[in-house]
């Protein structure tokens, strides 16, 4: 149960963090003008992609499929900054709607990812709580063979 509850621990502060991103771009958005913030908006959507990239890095030298799911949740973030201005250009929304759609679709992505977890967690509890694996081996029988007497 420990390690789910770390597991969920971790996805609640990637949650977070995307959150505080999607507020983060939001509230530059009201400050600053428009053009000023295009210029600001690709810095950013570059340094996330590059983040995404560090992550890539460190999954492949430790060999960590965790962290590899981290890393593409970080690139589809990144690949969402960098065409969210032409979403909007194409669809006549304004951005803080895209941002607020965009926030909604990664808060539904981690609670199907934490129901997921919390099923795939469940099942083997219970599967730890069998003992029928003990009780009957899978051991074959193993037969001598006779000699017939004729």
């Amino acid at each position: 149960m420990n390690n789910y509850k770390k597991k969920v621990l971790i996805n609640l502060v990637v949650l977070i963090i995307f959150v505080l991103y999607f507020y983060l771009l939001n509230c530059i958005f009201i400050n600053f003008g428009k053009e000023k913030f295009i210029d600001i908006y690709m810095y950013i959507s570059m340094s996330v992609l590059f983040c995404s990239i560090i992550i890539f890095e460190i999954a492949y030298k430790k060999d960590s499929g965790k962290l590899t799911i981290y890393g593409i949740e970080a690139l589809i973030l990144s690949i969402n900054t960098l065409i969210s201005l032409n979403m909007i250009n194409k669809f006549h929304i304004s951005f803080s709607q895209y941002i607020n759609i965009s926030c909604i679709v990664y808060l539904l992505y981690y609670v199907f990812k934490f129901i997921i977890q919390y099923t795939i967690n469940r099942r083997e509890y219970l599967k730890s709580l069998s003992d029928i694996k003990e009780i009957v081996k899978s051991e074959p029988l193993k037969k001598e063979a006779h000699k017939r007497n004729k």
